[in-house]
């Protein structure tokens, strides 16, 4: 990629809660599935939340719950200037064939050993067609992601684009942009409306924001694997003015935490900042990669819980980059491919006897 061009922004945005969410069933690429009117809801919210961004252009998956969804936020945006719509088929979601309509309990019970696969190894987990002959549905949507990639961006130099498709087809755009394998597919969250934002520059790729979902009124991205395990929340030290901790100290006030990890203890800073959380149990360490120790150690412990316990680490920009990195899949260099901004959370979810998964990073 040449270096004298200017970056271009992609939104990654997933369809709103549709009738077989709801219903607890496998999509996939089938078109059955519509909006539910709490999907409705929520993609007018994100529509709000753009109307200040210029978009440039606008792409969509052919299946109707994302049609749905970018015509609720383009008309939330009420922005009378024409923008170019374009439907492309390398934007619908994994194609899960026999899987497709099936309640999520029935393929647990039933399909113990693919399931299993899906689960554990992606990169293998093969389905048949009505034919009988096989596919491989997570290593083909990473090759459609690719081809999206490869096919569309070299249009948008310099800029903005809004993208409206699906969990599993964000998933392999994130991935392939960062240069993430299908063996991780699933260590990132998209949530019905989660808003990403990549950055695609002569430098390279950025990752700008995960999952974002306080425009539809979730503090915190809501738990896929179960409340149980370690939900760590992510904050860098970096540039914590005083101001800014009282913002984040009333965002805070609103969740239950259980304990504060930090480089440093007794700061007035830090008493600002927990300051709806006068009881919560403080850990101080000197080193600054002290994350690592929890990453390895701490979480097998409170994995085997049976409740949620939610803990604030406190610690600098790499460090964070470095943990985050490694959760999605990555190698430690490859972090500083993740923009982590001052004031601004990221979670990673450690759910009892299951991998971590980034829930969120810069909400």
């Amino acid at each position: 990629m040449r270096t004298d061009r200017p970056p271009s922004r992609i939104i990654l945005v997933r369809h709103g809660r549709s009738t077989f969410n709801d219903q607890g069933r496998y999509q996939g690429s089938s078109d059955q599935a519509v909006l539910t009117p709490t999907g409705i809801k929520t993609a007018r919210q994100v529509g709000q939340y753009l109307k200040s961004i210029a978009i440039d252009a606008v792409y969509t998956s052919p299946l109707l719950r994302a049609k749905q969804t970018a015509g609720e936020i383009l008309k939330a945006m009420a922005d009378k200037r024409p923008k170019p719509i374009t439907v492309s088929n390398d934007l619908r979601e994994i194609d899960l064939s026999v899987w497709e309509g099936l309640t999520y309990e029935h393929v647990r019970h039933h399909h113990k050993d693919i399931y299993d696969c899906w689960q554990q190894r992606p990169e293998e987990f093969k389905l048949p067609y009505s034919d009988s002959n096989y596919h491989f549905p997570v290593n083909d949507l990473y090759e459609r992601a690719q081809r999206f990639w490869t096919h569309s961006l070299p249009h948008y130099s310099g800029k903005t684009v809004l993208i409206v498709s699906h969990g599993g087809t964000n998933h392999a755009l994130i991935s392939t942009a960062l240069d993430l394998r299908p063996k991780h597919h699933h260590r990132l969250q998209q949530s019905n409306c989660g808003i990403s934002v990549l950055e695609f520059s002569g430098h390279g790729v950025t990752l700008n924001q995960l999952n974002q979902t306080t425009v539809i009124k979730e503090i915190l991205p809501k738990l896929k694997a179960g409340k149980q395990g370690l939900r760590l929340l992510l904050l860098p030290e970096d540039s914590l003015t005083s101001v800014a901790c009282k913002q984040l100290a009333h965002r805070l006030a609103a969740i239950k935490l259980d304990f504060c990890l930090s480089v440093t203890a007794g700061q007035q800073w830090l008493h600002t900042l927990l300051r709806y959380h006068p009881s919560i149990t403080q850990f101080a360490d000197e080193r600054d990669d002290f994350l690592q120790d929890w990453h390895q150690g701490g979480t097998e412990f409170f994995g085997s819980t049976q409740e949620l316990m939610t803990g604030l680490a406190i610690t600098p920009t790499p460090s964070i980059q470095t943990l985050l990195m490694q959760t999605l899949g990555g190698r430690p260099y490859q972090g500083e491919k993740l923009s982590i901004k001052p004031g601004q959370l990221s979670v990673i979810h450690y759910p009892q006897s299951h991998r971590p998964v980034v829930q969120a990073i810069n909400i």
